[in-house]
């Protein structure tokens, strides 16, 4: 995988303009890029902004299907009031939202303080809140361990364990916790655990938590989680959710784009602390090569978060031109890179100077295109984006289900 120096890039190759300190910690990056890097410098600029204690990472299950067959406001109230409760229960025991939850994913940290058995029970009460209201199953993750908090993210080994854990190895209605919570449980926890053995190998120990006492008492009353939208939306949006009349629903004002997404490859964590800030180091990279490309065409920077770049365009052929530009610009530095890309109907909302978020049914598929069945080197477009770009052949490259649903892939 790519290692970082600043030996190997050009000069310049990572500086950003100082609005980019709305999104990316620009301190910490400039810290590291100039100095020696070796694990003490990164130990002494991650100490400040080192969490311990747990991550409980959650996500949606079957939204592929769903976003195929309702209107994306009907989506966006499904997912919100799980991100809701999700949120308030949190909140609860004292807990606190991580990032922004544009997406049908949430993530909460508690501090260490907090012992491991309420978070349990806090979720297994949540669970069975979400089983009684929500249409949509949710998975969740619970992990303890250290995790860097860096711009609106958590960062390290630990957070990319408990994170892929939830998205990508679990369904609705599924709690597991990692044996690093388990071993903070007192002996006799009464909660019912079954290990994850197909998890083993990669995630070590991992479990299944399949009953046990909840948390009685709770109220979820603080069900404002860190949102993207507006108060007047996110207001219209809750009163939807509960009441699903049409007339007191938001009317967002949709975009038909083509959404970019790119993954590039990771850093080899030897040691944790510099891993996270070369990745950091290439995520401002990737910032600046889009940012040089879009200068070139007519398109826009979502956002850049560990190894994912967004970018919208309202061209498919543009959004293709810009996917091999930016493909060939990181593989000149010997870095490689997955990219998906589909397009539909979005919602984009402004979060601040020059920092954005989107929600869609093409941001999900670019994502499956790029992550789930991508390949390193490959520029993967949907049966839609391919037909709009000039680039469907004959027969697509690949086809996949995802959540029932059949879709067809094409690389340019």
């Amino acid at each position: 995988m790519a290692k970082f120096s600043r030996d190997r890039f050009p000069p310049g190759f990572f500086d950003l303009p100082r609005d980019a300190g709305e999104t990316l910690p620009l301190d910490v990056i400039t810290g590291w890029t100039t100095s020696a890097q070796t694990p003490e410098v990164a130990r002494t600029l991650l100490g400040p902004r080192t969490l311990k204690g747990a991550v409980v990472s959650t996500d949606s299950a079957g939204l592929t299907r769903l976003t195929r067959e309702r209107p994306l406001i009907e989506i966006l109230a499904m997912v919100n009031r799980p991100k809701e409760l999700i949120h308030g229960y949190g909140r609860a025991i004292g807990g606190r939202g991580i990032g922004v939850w544009a997406a049908d994913n949430t993530q909460m940290f508690y501090q260490a303080g907090i012992a491991g058995e309420r978070v349990v029970g806090m979720l297994l009460t949540a669970m069975d809140h979400l089983g009684r209201e929500c249409e949509v199953g949710i998975g969740m993750a619970a992990h303890l361990g250290e995790f860097f908090e860096l711009g609106s993210g958590v960062y390290g080994p630990d957070a990319d364990r408990v994170e892929t854990v939830a998205e990508e190895h679990t369904e609705g209605g599924e709690l597991v916790v990692t044996d690093d919570l388990v071993r903070r449980l007192p002996d006799l926890h009464g909660f019912t655990l079954r290990p994850r053995r197909d998890l083993a190998a990669h995630y070590g120990g991992v479990f299944r938590v399949t009953g046990g006492p909840r948390l009685e008492g709770l109220e979820a009353t603080d069900l404002k989680y860190p949102a993207p939208y507006s108060s007047d939306f996110y207001e219209g949006l809750s009163t939807y959710t509960r009441t699903r009349r049409d007339s007191v629903a938001p009317r967002p004002a949709y975009q038909e784009l083509a959404v970019v997404l790119i993954e590039r490859e990771s850093e080899e964590p030897d040691v944790p602390e510099v891993a996270v800030l070369n990745d950091l180091a290439l995520t401002a990279a990737m910032k600046r090569i889009g940012g040089t490309l879009l200068a070139q065409l007519e398109g826009t920077e979502i956002k850049n978060a560990g190894l994912i770049s967004l970018y919208t365009f309202s061209e498919c052929r543009a959004a293709v031109e810009f996917a091999r530009a930016f493909r060939q610009a990181l593989l000149e530095q010997g870095i490689h890179c997955r990219i998906g890309i589909d397009v539909g109907p979005v919602l984009v909302f402004q979060l601040g100077p020059g920092s954005r978020d989107i929600a869609g049914s093409a941001v999900n598929i670019a994502s499956k295109l790029a992550q789930d069945v991508g390949e390193f080197g490959k520029i993967r477009l949907s049966d839609a984006a391919a037909k709009l770009a000039g680039a469907k052949g004959e027969r697509p490259t690949l086809t996949f289900t995802v959540s029932g649903v059949e879709l067809s892939a094409y690389d340019v």
